[in-house]
């Protein structure tokens, strides 16, 4: 990781490019070509730009974002990114009200910003509220500009309740744009509601992504029942990087935003961030509270990278998928009619264990009546054994760690969660284990996706795993597993309302999230081990986590579908021997639930998810660099 500057900047300039934009593919010339086993390899100083248009004033944006990129330029920046329809404001009540404020790629803005770019040798993105030139379709759209001319653009596929009043469906994929500066993908806002937009990029074989948002927040002094919609899209960003090991600008703006039509008002509450190929933030804008602030550039947030060092961690993220198995629950449409998830609310009782030691405590353990209790992993024995020991102690279906487990769940009246090395003839697995009220086991799955430490002691399971019982459908998975975001997919498509996850020590990587951010009482930054927080939020279902406590950390939460706005992110306290909490399942959401979730996703372009990277039209489709599989 290359951060040699985390520092907030106040000006500079930008270059030209080339025109001739399709509406999904690079438009460089042949003499901009470059060959893509050298992108990346040098420094290179980025920022995300906090800039604010002025509501409806499209000369004027256009003129002030010259300004801003000659600015950022004089600072050095290499690649900039801008904030989502940085050229027309985005408080708009339909179609009607802004389409004088909408331009074209090409067109005004990237005519006017070309000259600048060329010039300065900047590349930048930047959104703008586009129109079609052909069909006179409004998109909410971002473009990618160089020295060059325009490398390409991307359409919001990602439509949240304000976009669609406005803007059609994306129709490109999620492109990867080769520049002299490395690999770069473009996204907006609300698409990282869904995991699917991030991992096309970097299964493509994206460094850097662009993220361009205009993050809102509810006013203050909203009442309560008003203010369920106080989401702050800008708090998701951190799982783009750590999920996919890419560097992540994320440029947002500040200020507040009035429409003087109808007198509404959008508070932007600032917060640009740039996240490393770890998951770790490198440089984050102040976060603001609500003020009235002039148009124009309002901060530059900068650091400087080697984009090229993302490609080792994104391969390792990409070598731990199992497409075979995602093949083709991943690809389905399922909205809106979907069978499957629980049609009745109901109350539940949730329980993580915390334990504290190496011993076992399953023969102490158990459940409150109609209570889901999950314990840490390997739960019938001590902590710290090598592989060998835990493969000699593997035992077979329906043996005594099995046994114990139901006993244990039938004495407290309630589901038991835990796991365990299963020997199958030669082969031993790390299974979950479900025991319910009656002393039966449930359900058994057996992990698919295996951390380096289990894949010495075992090989992976081949399926997800949803029991249907009274309390809900309760999946069950590992802690490795939430490592692998199609894992999420895979549980948020069987439509799961509580994930059951047996964890071992708390992880080294924190939710670094600005707790300003956060609507909740108790924001989980530097406390909550991050994957299971991005599971239960990506995959909009309760997530709950036995495990041990070492030190001041523990592994130990219970993590709901909506921790920034409604539900905190528990984790055990200090000598407690649980974390517990009651709430409903399905979980009804505020800006969004599982089933919005569900209608939301573009499963058209999700192919490339399930397909084998050695099958040759995954292969097309990553050489190509943009646009659908497509094979004869």
């Amino acid at each position: 990781m290359s951060t040699r500057s985390h520092q907030r900047l106040a000006a500079s300039s930008l270059g030209l490019a080339l025109s001739g934009l399709l509406s999904s593919g690079v438009i460089l010339p042949a003499s901009a070509q470059v060959d893509r086993a050298q992108l990346g390899g040098r420094p290179v100083k980025v920022a995300a730009v906090d800039f604010i248009p002025a509501w409806g004033d499209l000369d004027g944006n256009i003129r002030r974002l010259v300004q801003a990129a000659e600015r950022v330029a004089a600072e050095g920046v290499q690649y900039a990114v801008f904030p989502e329809t940085a050229i027309s404001g985005y408080d708009f009540t339909g179609p009607a009200q802004l389409a004088p404020f909408v331009d074209t790629i090409p067109g005004r803005a990237t005519d006017a910003l070309l000259p600048v770019l060329k010039r300065t040798g900047m590349h930048m993105s930047v959104g703008i509220a586009e129109k079609d030139a052909n069909t006179g379709i409004f998109y909410n759209t971002a473009v990618l500009l160089g020295p060059e001319g325009i490398i390409g653009k991307y359409r919001k596929n990602g439509l949240n309740g304000q976009d669609v009043q406005l803007f059609g469906p994306g129709d490109t994929d999620v492109g990867v744009f080769d520049t002299p500066i490395g690999r770069i993908a473009l996204i907006i806002c609300y698409d990282d509601t869904y995991w699917q937009y991030d991992r096309l990029a970097a299964l493509r074989g994206a460094q850097i992504i662009g993220w361009h948002s205009v993050s809102d927040r509810v006013m203050p002094g909203t009442p309560a029942a008003q203010a369920k919609g106080n989401h702050s899209t800008v708090a998701s960003v951190q799982h783009i990087s750590a999920l996919n090991g890419l560097w992540v600008i994320g440029a947002t703006r500040s200020g507040i935003e009035r429409n003087p039509i109808n007198g509404s008002k959008l508070y932007y509450n600032g917060g640009s961030s740039i996240w490393s190929p770890q998951g770790r933030k490198l440089v984050q804008a102040p976060v603001v509270p609500p003020e009235v602030l002039p148009p124009g550039l309002n901060g530059i947030f900068a650091t400087t990278i080697i984009p090229a060092e993302a490609d080792a961690v994104r391969e390792q993220r990409l070598a731990a998928r199992r497409p075979s198995l995602y093949n083709p629950l991943l690809a389905l449409r399922r909205a809106p009619v979907d069978t499957t998830a629980t049609a009745t609310p109901r109350q539940v009782q949730l329980a993580a264990a915390q334990w504290t030691g190496d011993a076992s405590r399953l023969s102490s353990s158990q459940p409150q009546p109609q209570e889901l209790l999950v314990l840490p992993e390997l739960s019938g024995l001590p902590s710290g054994l090598n592989a060998a020991d835990i493969s000699r102690r593997a035992e077979r279906r329906g043996g005594a760690f099995e046994q114990l487990l139901a006993r244990r769940a039938q004495a407290g009246g309630g589901y038991l969660v835990g796991s365990y090395p299963e020997r199958d003839g030669s082969q031993v697995f790390h299974t979950v284990a479900l025991a319910g009220p009656a002393g039966t086991v449930l359900g058994r799955y057996r992990a698919t996706h295996l951390s380096a430490a289990e894949q010495t002691w075992a090989i992976p399971g081949d399926a997800p795993l949803v029991v249907a019982t009274p309390l809900g459908r309760i999946g069950l998975a590992t802690a490795a597993d939430l490592a692998v975001t199609e894992v999420t997919g895979l549980y948020q498509s069987l439509r799961t309302d509580v994930l059951a996850v047996p964890s071992g020590d708390p992880a080294a990587l924190k939710v670094e999230i600005d707790p300003r951010l956060y609507a909740v009482s108790d924001p989980p930054t530097g406390r909550a081990d991050l994957h299971p927080y991005l599971a239960a939020k990506l995959g909009q279902f309760w997530l709950v986590s036995g495990g041990r406590r070492v030190g001041t950390s523990t592994a130990a939460g219970i993590y709901g579908p909506e921790p920034v706005v409604q539900n905190p992110t528990l984790t055990a306290a200090p000598g407690a021997d649980a974390v517990r909490h009651r709430t409903v399942v399905p979980a009804p959401g505020t800006w969004i639930n599982q089933q919005q979730l569900i209608d939301g996703q573009r499963n058209d372009l999700f192919k490339p998810l399930v397909l084998d990277p050695g099958n040759v039209c995954f292969q097309r489709w990553k050489r190509a660099g943009h646009g659908p599989v497509g094979c004869p």
